[in-house]
C-alpha cells in the first residue's frame, strides 16, 4: 500500500511516502519533498487574506480563487512526484477553519480560502478511496511525535507539544491518549486564542514569523518571557484547571478530567525547535526558562516540587524535536491505524 502524507502549510507544502514498521511504529520511506508556493509562476507576493472576522462575510475574489490554485498545484506537483500509476492512499494536514464536511478551506489566517479543497485534488490524482477530510496540522505533528520510531511522546503518559512556524501547532497526550484541542475546547484554549493585556495572541510569541517581528520591537528577554509564560499556563491549566492568567474571548471551565496531573514532558518542535536551539535563539531559551522557573518556584507545591531541580527549572522536561516530519508521519499512521 502506498499512503502519501501531505502536509500543506501557510508557505509550502511537504509531502513523502510513509511505511509501516509494527503496529504502533511509522517512518518517512524516504526524504520529504517541498514546494515553495512563492515558486509557483503565479504566485502573487502582494496576496493579504481578508482579516478572520471578516471572511465569513465577503466572497472569494478572483485573486484570492488564484492563489488558492497556486496552492492546489503545488500539492497536485507534490503528490504527482511521489505516486505511481497504483492507485494511493492519501491523507492531507491544512491549517484553517474547515468547512462542516472537513473536506474545504473556509477561513484562513495566513492564505487562501479553498473551500472545493479535497474536491479539487480528487478530480485529478487516482485515489484508492475519497478524502475522508483535511485534517488539522497541529494534530498530526503530534501523532507524529507518537508514532514515529524517534517521536519525543512515545515513551511518556502526559505532554505538551508546541509547534512553532508561520503559525503554532498545539498539542496534547493525557493519560496515554492524545487529546486534539478542539476536544478539550471547554477547558483549555489554543496559543492563538490566548491574548496579552495589550491583546496580542501568544501566537505572535511562539511562531517564527511573529518572533521576528516582534524582535523589531522587544527584546530577546520579552520573548523568551511571554513563551516561558504560555508553557506555564498549560503546566498551570492541566494540572490545576483555567486561572484566567492570559485573556481569552470566551469562557473556560475551571474543572476538567485531567485535573492534578503533571506534564511529564514539553515538546517543542519545528522551525521554533531549531531556533531555540541556535545560537541566535539561546537568549530566548534562557528567559523562557527562566520564567518557568520563576513561576514554578511561587506556584502549588505539587508543581513547585516535580519541576524544579536545584532551585531551576528541571530542564530534562523540555524536549527539542528535531522531527520535522513529524505532521506527514502522523498522517500516515493515522491512516494505517483507521484504515489499512
Amino acid at each position: 500500500m502506498r499512503i502519501i502524507g501531505i502536509d500543506g502549510g501557510a508557505t509550502k507544502v511537504s509531502g513523502g511516502i510513509v511505511e509501516k514498521i509494527n503496529l504502533n511504529t511509522f517512518k518517512l520511506v524516504e526524504p520529504a519533498v517541498d514546494i515553495q508556493y512563492i515558486e509557483h509562476p503565479n504566485y502573487n507576493t502582494d496576496f493579504l487574506p481578508l482579516p478572520l472576522y471578516l471572511q465569513s462575510e465577503n466572497q472569494i475574489s478572483p485573486s484570492e480563487k488564484n492563489q488558492g490554485s497556486v496552492f492546489i498545484d503545488c500539492v497536485l506537483e507534490v503528490i504527482q512526484s511521489l505516486a505511481d500509476s497504483n492507485p494511493i492512499q492519501l491523507a492531507i494536514a491544512m491549517p484553517g477553519i474547515k468547512n462542516k464536511e472537513g473536506r474545504g478551506i473556509i477561513a484562513m489566517a495566513n492564505g487562501p480560502r479553498i473551500p472545493d479543497y479535497c474536491d479539487q485534488i480528487e478530480h485529478i490524482i487516482n485515489l484508492k478511496q475519497p478524502i475522508q477530510k483535511l485534517e488539522s496540522d497541529a494534530d498530526m505533528c503530534t501523532w507524529g511525535e507518537e508514532f514515529a520510531e524517534e517521536g519525543a511522546l512515545r515513551d511518556i503518559n502526559n505532554g505538551y507539544y508546541i509547534g512553532g512556524g508561520t503559525g503554532v501547532a498545539d498539542g496534547l497526550k493525557l493519560k496515554g491518549d492524545l487529546i486534539p484541542f478542539d476536544e478539550a475546547s471547554d477547558w483549555i484554549a489554543k496559543s492563538i486564542e490566548l491574548k496579552m493585556p495589550s491583546s496580542q495572541s501568544l501566537e505572535t510569541y511562539a511562531s517564527m514569523s511573529g518572533i521576528n517581528k516582534h524582535r523589531l520591537s522587544k527584546s530577546d528577554f520579552e520573548i523568551g518571557k511571554v513563551i516561558g509564560s504560555l508553557l506555564f499556563e498549560r503546566i498551570s491549566t492541566i494540572h490545576s484547571g483555567w486561572n484566567n492568567e492570559f485573556k481569552v474571548g470566551r469562557i473556560l471551565q475551571a474543572n476538567h478530567p485531567y485535573i492534578n496531573t503533571l506534564i511529564d514532558r514539553i515538546v517543542i518542535g519545528q522551525r521554533l525547535s531549531q531556533f531555540l536551539q541556535s545560537e541566535d535563539g539561546s537568549l530566548i531559551y534562557q528567559s523562557m526558562v527562566g520564567e518557568l522557573t520563576d513561576k514554578c518556584l511561587n506556584a502549588a507545591d505539587a508543581i513547585s516540587n516535580y519541576y524544579i531541580v536545584d532551585g531551576e527549572f528541571n530542564k530534562d522536561i523540555i524536549i527539542m524535536s528535531n522531527l520535522r516530519a513529524a505532521p506527514i508521519i502522523g498522517l500516515g499512521a493515522k491512516v494505517w491505524i483507521n484504515q489499512c
